[in-house]
């Protein structure tokens, strides 16, 4: 007889209905929450490139798109207008390796120096290899999750859970599986009915009658 379960199928399920809405609620609450220093608090690149003059000394967070590396000068429109040059840029890059590229989205946050100079303390980057690489990683190791899963693993439907394959249903499936390999013996006659009728035959006249 397999255990039993302190709780039953319904205290499974309950306990898969909880994880699953901890699980949602943590993934709303880090996307609503936004990341300290680049947060939406601080002014942007909408609000500066209106109004350049009364953000000098300010703290900023430009994004923007890397049109020159020496020195890092990011663009804020796609046209290329609204450039600022940002100070710093590589030595406060994180979350990437390698300095910045020409077409790099980036988001500087730092002090406005002045109209046209970012002096950055953190810079964050977007680079589609990265992303693709980052993609391609978290596909091949689900894939790879995903059959080592189907290959070592079945649904109980009966319990309502996942075992390994090479476990039984029960104990029943043991004892069907153990009658079945197990050797049959095949019954050895001693001969004896043989001989008997034989000699009855042998006592017996060609006409029927005894000898």
């Amino acid at each position: 007889m397999p255990p039993r379960e302190p709780f039953g199928h319904s205290g499974r399920f309950l306990a898969g209905v909880v994880l699953l809405g901890a699980l949602l609620g943590l993934m709303y609450w880090t996307g609503a929450v936004g990341a300290e220093p680049l947060e939406r608090g601080y002014p942007d690149e909408v609000d500066v490139t209106q109004n350049r003059d009364a953000y000098v000394g300010e703290t900023v967070a430009l994004g923007g798109i890397v049109v020159e590396t020496e020195p890092v000068v990011i663009a804020t429109q796609r046209s290329g207008y609204g450039r600022f040059t940002v100070v710093d840029a590589d030595e406060s890059l994180i979350q990437s390796s390698g300095p910045l590229e020409t077409g790099d989205r980036v988001t500087a946050f730092g002090t406005l120096e002045d109209e046209s100079t970012l002096v950055a303390e953190r810079t964050v980057t977007d680079r589609l290899r990265d992303t693709l690489y980052m993609v391609l990683v978290s596909f091949g190791a689900g894939c790879w999750v995903l059959v080592r899963l189907v290959r070592g693993w079945r649904i109980d439907r009966d319990r309502f859970a996942l075992v390994p394959r090479t476990a039984t249903g029960g104990n029943g499936g043991e004892r069907d599986s153990g009658n079945s390999m197990a050797p049959r013996e095949t019954p050895v006659s001693d001969g004896s009915n043989e001989d008997r009728w034989g000699r009855k035959a042998a006592n017996q006249a060609p006409d029927g009658g005894d000898r």
